[in-house]
Parts: C-alpha cells; structure tokens; sequence
C-alpha cells in the first residue's frame, strides 16, 4: 500500500499537519490508502518533545528534520560491510546545519533503530563522512553539495538534503520544504547503487524521483 504525506508546520501553534499534495510532473503519485501507517510514522516524531522547547519556527524545522534522520535509520538496510561488528552503532552524521545537529545529539541517548544504538556525530573530514550511516547536508551551495556527494561515492552512506538539486547531484533523500510542507523525495536507484535496500514502507511515505546523473541522459 502507498500514500503521499506532506508534513506541514505552523508557526502560530506548532501543530503538525497532514496535508493534501501538488502533484508535479517529474513525481510518480502514490494513492493515499496507507495514511494510518504515515500518521504512526510521524509520531515517532514525538520522542523529540522532551528535549526541545518550541521558541521559533526554525527550531521546529530543525525537530521535525532530525526525527526524519532518526526514522530514516529504521528503514533502511544496510550491507554487512557497513558495521565492524554487529554491536556497532548507527551512526547518524549532520554537516551544514548546527541546529539539526545539537537536537540529534541531545535526544539519541539510549536511542535504538532496528535493534541497533543510535549515535550522533559531526564529521569533519571526507574519511568521518564515510564511517556514518546517514549523512544530512545542509547546505544549498550546488559546489559544496556536488563536493561531498563526490567524495561519498561508493560509499554505503544515505545522503540526505534538503536542495531542490539535491537528487539531481546524486542524494538520495531530498526533505523539500515546499509552501510550509516537507515533501519527502527519494531516488531508490541511487541508493541502491551503494547496496542499501530503502523499506517500501519508507517509500510509499515519499515521491519517487528518478533523477539523471549529472551530465547525463534522463
């Protein structure tokens, strides 16, 4: 089964809202059947409450994002490769954005994804980008993102962004903030180019993207 959801934020109450999409021509639609399953997605989100107060709207982003990053890690499956050991963490990293960085290292204690800890870092070298499990950049420099996307190549790293070019540069998870609403878009054909295997769960929740690569034929 398979839906659509689009996550939108109010600044005047701070509620989240399950909103009817725009559907663009470059998006494959999804019927709206599995609603119940994107509304007990979202709740994950709540975990988040405890150790954040909601002062501003980009604070709320910030919440809303890094719980993404959190859930993305319950459904994505990565290749044995990627953990030394089966005691190793899932390592969620953030370049780009402070704020989504300080929530994530304030509410992953104790944190578990698929039966695995949750660890925060901040990488600051191309070699700790390719030791995470989930990388969000973001920034919206095209240089900057084409960069480390670059240096990540081959590496079974989910890049996540939030750039309209995202996907196009080679991520695989773009979070387009589109008239207040989040829009989940995933490319599963680059994911799987590193070996990760993204949950249909996960994808009926998004827009499948095909993106070309850059320079390439669509």
């Amino acid at each position: 089964m398979s839906t659509d959801f689009h996550l939108e934020c109010d600044s005047s109450n701070h509620q989240q809202r399950h909103a009817m999409p725009i559907e663009p021509p470059r998006y494959q639609k999804t019927p709206a059947s599995g609603r119940l399953f994107v509304l007990g997605f979202l709740m994950l989100a709540i975990w988040m409450e405890r150790s954040v107060q909601l002062s501003a709207q980009t604070v709320e982003d910030s919440r809303v994002k890094a719980a993404y990053l959190y859930n993305f890690a319950k459904f994505v499956e990565w290749p044995a490769g990627a953990f030394r050991s089966a005691d190793d963490p899932t390592v969620i990293c953030v370049v780009g954005d402070e704020r989504i960085s300080d929530v994530l290292e304030s509410a992953m204690n104790g944190k578990k994804a698929a039966g695995k800890l949750v660890e925060a870092r901040k990488p600051h070298s191309s070699s700790e980008m390719k030791s995470c499990h989930v990388l969000f950049i973001g920034f919206s420099d095209k240089q900057r993102i084409a960069q480390l996307l670059n240096q990540l190549q081959g590496a079974s790293v989910l890049t996540v962004g939030q750039s309209d070019q995202f996907l196009s540069l080679g991520g695989m998870i773009n979070l387009a903030l589109k008239d207040s609403r989040i829009d989940l878009e995933i490319d599963p054909d680059a994911s799987s180019a590193v070996g990760l295997k993204i949950s249909s769960r996960l994808l009926v929740v998004g827009r499948i993207v095909r993106a070309a690569p850059v320079g390439g034929q669509p």
